[in-house]
């Protein structure tokens, strides 16, 4: 179990970390090598998350054959990395982008099923959010891969194409789940009441994908438009995000500990608090390293208690409900990205970037609005084997 949960987690490190998450880190590369804007990279990023949203649906249609999925994120975050590489042009580079972002949507919904398969009930929870914190590694390894690449930076998304690619076969051959459950038969479709009960949820992570937008499309642009210490302080600001983002693995304990619902609203309440501190201070080095560090932390918290949330409000339907959830997260992403690329005036950020934490704390208000029962929030038995 133990190999397979680590390959999962060098996929979603592949997929999230470098393949989707990369384009805000390679940003500045991308602005002066092909001269878009603010603007234009904004919406560039906003396809990319809409692309997720397909990919995470399409996965959801065929959820009942996991390995598949799971081949076709590594295949779509590989293939369009290597066409970020070869890009010739701004239009190039923004299609590979959105194909290359498609790879996350896939990822999730495949590995929270091929989860379910191979880790006991017991251990389920906490395998997810272990999984789910590669963001965080993968976007330690993406800075790694900037400093090396120097003034290269298409050698760096070639390594990307290689990394997604190898993460893929990987998690294919540590599967052990496929005597158990074998792949077949039509996906199981979402009822009603299903759908009800991830309303809130699907609120709150709309609002959650719109306020983490601001740092994930334009945190290290801010920062190295802002500061003396130009790339080498903006990079190592995104390796700290990514490096503290593994702490989001705790995310399952943390639910344990307290409950779902002071888990959510605290951990997104910081998440908004440390994008409006980075966005007010980009240029002050210390307040920009804790404020990336926290909102690695707490980003990849939110994503893994989405998953817990997801788990407990449709437990017959995980894998659909995690992935709507995650499509919800990315169409707040791509609106997020829209709208904080209009008002970004990159001097001057931090209108923007206040308005992107009051998004963090809309998205603590569906908690505070019914009791956690009619959110989802509690554990419920898993429906008896038919």
């Amino acid at each position: 179990m133990r190999g397979f949960v680590l390959s999962g987690m060098a996929l979603i490190a592949a997929t999230y970390g470098l393949a989707r998450f990369g384009y805000g880190l390679f940003l500045p590369r991308f602005m002066e090598e092909f001269g878009i804007s603010s603007a234009v990279s904004g919406f560039i990023q906003a396809g990319s998350f809409l692309s997720f949203c397909v990919a995470a649906f399409i996965a959801t249609l065929v959820s009942t054959h996991p390995r598949r999925v799971v081949m076709t994120a590594g295949a779509t975050a590989s293939l369009g990395s290597l066409g970020v590489a070869l890009s010739p042009n701004a239009g190039v580079l923004a299609v590979s982008i959105v194909v290359a972002g498609a790879g996350a949507g896939f990822a999730t919904p495949g590995l929270v099923t091929l989860v379910q398969n191979n880790v006991s009930p017991q251990r389920r929870e906490n395998a997810q959010t272990t999984v789910n914190a590669g963001t965080g590694a993968g976007i330690v390894i993406a800075g790694l891969l900037l400093f090396a690449t120097v003034s290269q930076w298409r050698l760096g998304w070639a390594a990307i194409a290689l990394a997604a690619a190898a993460a893929a076969v990987s998690t294919l051959v540590t599967d052990r789940s496929q005597a158990q459950h074998p792949s077949g038969g039509r996906s199981p479709s979402m009822s009603r009441s299903h759908w009800r009960a991830l309303a809130w949820p699907f609120a709150a992570a709309i609002l959650a994908g719109a306020s983490s937008a601001g740092i994930w499309t334009f945190g290290r642009t801010i920062m190295a438009e802002t500061s003396g210490g130009g790339e080498v302080y903006s990079v190592i600001a995104w390796m700290l995000l990514g490096g503290f983002g593994v702490l989001g693995l705790g995310a399952g304990h943390a639910v344990h500990a307290l409950s779902l619902r002071t888990a959510w609203s605290s951990i997104t309440f910081a998440m908004g608090a440390a994008t409006v501190v980075l966005g007010s201070a980009p240029g002050s080095m210390a307040a920009a390293y804790v404020s990336a560090a926290a909102f690695g932390a707490t980003y990849t918290a939110v994503s893994g208690l989405l998953i817990v949330w997801a788990e407990r409000a449709v437990p017959d339907r995980a894998s659909t409900g995690t992935a709507a959830l995650f499509i919800a997260l990315a169409v707040g992403q791509a609106a997020g990205s829209a709208i904080l690329g209009v008002l970004l005036d990159p001097a001057s950020p931090a209108p923007a970037f206040i308005v992107a934490g009051l998004f963090a704390v809309l998205a603590i208000l569906p908690t505070l609005l019914r009791s956690e029962a009619g959110l989802g929030l509690t554990r419920r038995a898993e429906p008896a084997a038919l």
